[in-house]
């Protein structure tokens, strides 16, 4: 599902904000690119924005640059899948709200979930010299149905 205005709107100010404390310079490209992340289905891959910023002219190399620059401005987060070899993908980050998944290492299949205890722990736990802000957890392990086929290719063995 592809993101709307009002995310693009809130994710061109986080990278505004980001430029400006770090003594960057605007580029009309990297705003393009922030476009093509909200327009593509969340989460997607690096190769899906290079493909999806062909159309505008705009190099690999600015892709991958600009894929970092949102990372560190906090405006995506990379999201570690294994399916047979380990595969990023990117999603924009939403608000405060912890963001924790539980994905197939089989299948690459991702489900939300919401654990109240989890992220009072986090949220509760202090760090030396360190402020949480927000998180994120991923959970890796195989679902229930990949358990499922695996057992039926067993049985039948």
């Amino acid at each position: 599902m592809a993101l709307g205005p009002k995310a693009y709107k809130a994710a061109q100010d986080k990278l505004d904000a980001y430029i400006r404390e770090n003594g960057m310079r605007a580029s009309k490209v990297r705003n393009i690119v922030l476009e093509q992340v909200c327009q593509l289905s969340q989460p997607f891959t690096a190769e899906q924005l290079v493909e999806a910023c062909a159309a505008e002219r705009i190099s690999i190399g600015t892709v991958y640059n600009s894929l970092n620059l949102f990372l560190l401005a906090r405006i995506l987060h990379a999201i570690n899948r294994q399916r047979g070899k380990t595969a990023t993908e990117y999603e924009i980050v939403t608000g405060s709200v912890p963001h924790m998944q539980v994905v197939c290492t089989r299948c690459g299949r991702m489900t939300e979930f919401h654990d109240k205890a989890i992220a009072r722990l986090v949220q509760e736990r202090t760090y030396a010299n360190f402020n949480v802000q927000r998180f994120s957890l991923f959970v890796y392990g195989e679902c229930k149905i990949c358990r499922r086929l695996v057992a039926k290719k067993k049985k039948e063995e």
